[in-house]
């Protein structure tokens, strides 16, 4: 009769609520719990028990590519930029700013010790957290609050250029189009790592979770969705270039390698 029930941020607006099934969660249980969240105006996404569950767990993955970015000279503001063009309601710094940074940290401690080694904490994330500074509900973190409108911290970004010039890194140029590829091709490959571990496994659930869980842009279908218009034998191609550049957390999830090579899609498999 375990199971559990996940609310998002704020709950009388937020139409999602993920529920969890734990290992032995019974037919009747899961029924009785999907009724109460129809009968409380909320949308149900039923997922497995893992860290992060679904959406907290695909959120790492959609925007956990930025670091990367940033500690390769890349400016934050042109992510920031990129993603709210695409069409998400807010960048990565500005969403890590409004949930917490040492929530964040926090979480990626947990992913990095039950997930293991594709999911150690990038050293620059470590630099960030040491300021301090964690986001709205201490006045600044990526941003300052103080004034009438935020503005990018001094503190932060002062801890950002100490660690590029003590690993020799120069600015980077990127397009926004390329910045948005890059943290989709690792959405898309979290997303199809979180079907091998048997979290999530239909396309149109993961999609509809993204897209009244963290404000996924609709018109965009979804992240699978996104992933099967791309075409998977491109995404596959993107992530071993990443994964050159960027490291195992770009590895290439056996399941997008498989669908890369059968010719399937996300929605076909």
């Amino acid at each position: 009769r375990m199971i559990g029930m996940h609310f998002f941020n704020p709950a009388d607006r937020m139409q999602l609520l993920e529920v969890i099934c734990a290992e032995k969660t019974s037919d009747l249980t899961l029924a009785t719990s999907v009724a109460f969240c129809r009968n409380i105006k909320k949308i149900p996404v039923v997922v497995n028990d893992g860290p992060g569950f679904y959406v907290s767990r695909q959120l790492g993955g959609l925007y956990g590519g930025s670091v990367y970015l940033v500690a390769d000279g890349v400016a934050g503001s042109v992510i920031e930029e990129a993603m709210v063009d695409f069409g998400m309601p807010m960048g990565p710094a500005t969403l890590s700013d409004l949930t917490g940074i040492d929530i964040g940290y926090h979480v990626r401690k947990n992913f990095e010790q039950r997930l293991g080694e594709r999911y150690k904490m990038h050293p620059l994330f470590e630099v960030v957290y040491q300021t301090g500074c964690y986001g709205r509900k201490t006045g600044a973190g990526y941003f300052d609050y103080s004034g009438s409108e935020p503005v990018p911290n001094q503190k932060v970004v002062a801890a950002i250029q100490q660690y590029l010039d003590e690993n020799s890194v120069t600015p980077k140029e990127m397009s926004k189009e390329e910045v948005v590829d890059v943290l989709l091709a690792l959405g898309i490959n979290e997303a199809a790592l979180i079907m091998e571990e048997g979290i999530c496994d239909r396309p149109q659930d993961m999609d509809l979770a993204l897209i009244y869980g963290l404000g996924f842009p609709p018109y965009r279908g979804g992240v699978l969705r996104y992933a099967d218009k791309w075409g998977i034998k491109n995404v596959y191609e993107k992530l071993k270039v990443l994964e050159k550049q960027y490291g195992l957390r770009f590895k290439p999830a056996s399941l997008i390698k498989e669908m890369a090579e059968s010719g399937k899609t996300f929605y076909q498999y």
